[in-house]
Formats: C-alpha cells, structure tokens, sequence
C-alpha cells in the first residue's frame, strides 16, 4: 500500500494531509508544517542575546538558516562549489562510501526517512538502491526549511521518476521532541514493525549547538532495535592551530557560501548587508573538534537598530556579531564519546580524505543493545 493510500485510512486528522505541486508540476503529499510559534520565539530570543564579539551572542541557528527560496538556492549551489571542498566533496564521494555500508542494511525490505535531505542527491544515490530490494520503498524527507526540502523533492521525483504516492515531505523542526515523536508514531502507523533506515547527512549534526543532545532525542525518539541511522559527519585527525587556520579556509574564498549567509541574514533581520562584516572565526572546542562561526559583525561606529521578525528592535552596537553558521569537524575521540553519549553503537563505517588531516566519516548506527 502506498503512502497515499495509507494516508487515507489513518487516525491521522485529514485537514492536515495536503498535496504539495511544483510550479511546474510534479506533485506529491506532504503532511502539513508543524507548530511554528516556538520556533518563531526561539529564533526571536536568540536574535535579542546580548552583546558578543565572539559569535556566541545573537544567532540564527540551523533551523532558521534554510528559510526562504534564495537561502535555498544559495545552499544547492554551496553543494557544487569547488571552492567549498567539503560540502563537493562529501556529494561526489557518496556513492562509493554507501557501497561500503551497503551490506549492513537490515536484511528484510525497509523504508527510508531523511533528516535533512539538503540538496537531495545523497537521498537519490539511496532511493534508487534501496528501491531495487524493495519496490514498496516509500520516502519521507524532513526538514524545517520548506524552500530547501521542496526543491530536493521536486529534483528527486523528476530524476528517478519516484513514484509520487510513495513520498510524503514533512516540513518540521526536527531537533523538537514533540516532532520527533510525532514523527515515530507517524511512522508506526503508517509501516507498523517494517525497518526504517533513517540518515542525517552532510555534517548535520555539526551545525547544532547541542549536537549530542540532538542526536541523542533522534536515537531516543526514533531508532527501534531493527532499524538503522546512517551518519556523516566531517573528521580531523588532530586538533592545532594549523588545523583551524585550514577549516576557516574551507569557507572563506566560497562565493557561494557567502551568497548563503547573506541570504539567512536578509531573512530574518532588516540588516543592509556589507559582504565584508562577514567573518569566518576558527576555534577548538572542548578537545573534541575543531569548530567554525559565521558571524556578522557591526563594523560601522554606530549603534544599529536590529529589526526583529515579531516587529521589535534590538541594539546591535559596534563589534558585535550575529552568528549565522556554525560547523564542527570532530576528532575520533570526539565522535566515538558523542556516539556513545547518544546511545548508538557503530555496525559498520567508512572513512575517507578531504585534504591533510580532514576526511568524511560514514557510520551506520543501531541503537544499544
């Protein structure tokens, strides 16, 4: 039975089923957007911190970051930037990497949800491989940014002519744990025992300030002991001045990302935009990983006014900043203890260079136990 059908004939409430069409076709179901007030005042209190000229002050955090079309677009086109070695790097050496995992897949036909599709080719190397074990495969990608998760649907459907009753978007937050629960008994209802493999791609799980806190709801929330998590996440193999001065470079020569950030910042502030109050600022954390902020940072002498989206205003004085990225790379150590952290045991994995001493970690986790 197809997700549509499915659909259908679930306690489900129906006014919250609807079909999403393309401007240009194709369409597909989608299961409407979640509560966004909290997330409207959560992005409304990070944007009212207090002053920081380190880029721990105000913010836009990752659930933010993807909001409206042109960040979206930004962001497709960081993915193919020679200039922005990782993100390139991680989608052209995904085939070969997932064929390494390959045969630690449950063994029975299984369904595959996606926390963060990005630009969507990663999810298409797995739907056209795990359609051929299971012709029943049925979709669901999930992402608080609706710009970005359409237009990775769209791609998707149009390249491997995904049968459109068998995908289901939902444009949720998913570092919340109502969602994520919301999300289990979606799943439940909808595929009963069924496996799901589940994936958090592209170093995701690095662009969140409490990334073990998240990837342990995840684990929590939604791994049964048959499913699976695929996880990639970006690595180094020490941790030195050396290493942050070549992180910070990773980004900082990207028209591309820059293009992004501007974008995420135009989205949610009233801010006109110097391309050169941009900064890249590399660091050490915790002797775990090596991690990068993007900050905008007030370069004029004036006191600015912050327009905020609930219509209020803020100070933004001289120096300080607002954070509109942040990435980790993480050592060995530092992924080992946050796998570990979250309750995930490693059933297979794979490694491979970037440049020195980065490379991309692939690991397919099971919950413990």
């Amino acid at each position: 039975m197809a997700v549509g059908e499915i659909a259908r004939t679930t306690a489900i409430p129906p006014p919250v089923w609807r079909t999403r069409v393309g401007p240009d076709g194709p369409a597909w179901l989608e299961l409407g957007p979640d509560d966004r007030t909290a997330r409207f005042m959560r992005l409304v209190s990070d944007l009212s911190r207090g002053y920081d000229d380190a880029g721990e002050g105000k913010r836009i955090t990752c659930g933010h970051a993807y909001t409206g079309v042109d960040a979206a677009i930004a962001w497709t086109a960081v993915c193919r930037d020679p200039l922005c070695g990782a993100p390139r790097q991680s989608v052209e050496s995904f085939p070969r990497r997932w064929q390494g995992l390959r045969a630690s897949m449950p063994a029975e036909p299984c369904h595959y949800v996606s926390l963060g599709p990005g630009d969507g080719r990663k999810d298409g190397v797995l739907l056209e491989d795990l359609s051929r074990a299971n012709a029943d495969l049925c979709y669901l990608p999930v992402d608080a940014g609706e710009d970005l998760l359409h237009l990775a649907v769209r791609g998707l459907i149009r390249r491997l002519g995904l049968p459109t009753d068998r995908v289901l978007s939902l444009p949720w937050d998913f570092t919340l744990p109502e969602n994520l629960h919301a999300l289990r008994g979606l799943l439940d209802e909808l595929f009963g025992p069924t496996p799901v493999l589940f994936s958090l791609l592209g170093n995701t799980i690095a662009h969140f300030d409490d990334d073990v806190a998240v990837l342990g709801r995840c684990a929590e929330a939604l791994l049964r002991p048959g499913d699976r998590l695929l996880l990639e996440a970006e690595v180094t193999m020490a941790l030195g001045a050396d290493q942050v001065v070549d992180a910070v470079a990773e980004y900082e020569h990207s028209t591309a990302f820059g293009a992004f950030v501007a974008a995420t910042l135009r989205a949610h502030t009233d801010l006109l935009v110097d391309d050169d109050a941009v900064e890249l600022l590399g660091a050490v954390e915790d002797e775990r990983a090596l991690v990068v902020r993007t900050a905008y940072r007030n370069r004029t002498d004036a006191d600015l006014r912050l327009r905020l989206p609930n219509d209020t205003a803020v100070r933004f004085p001289p120096d300080d900043t607002i954070r509109l990225a942040l990435t980790r790379k993480y050592t060995p150590e530092g992924l080992a203890t946050m796998l570990h952290e979250a309750g995930l045991t490693v059933t297979a994995d794979t490694c491979t260079g970037t440049g020195g001493q980065f490379g991309l970690a692939l690991l397919m986790l099971a919950v413990d136990g």
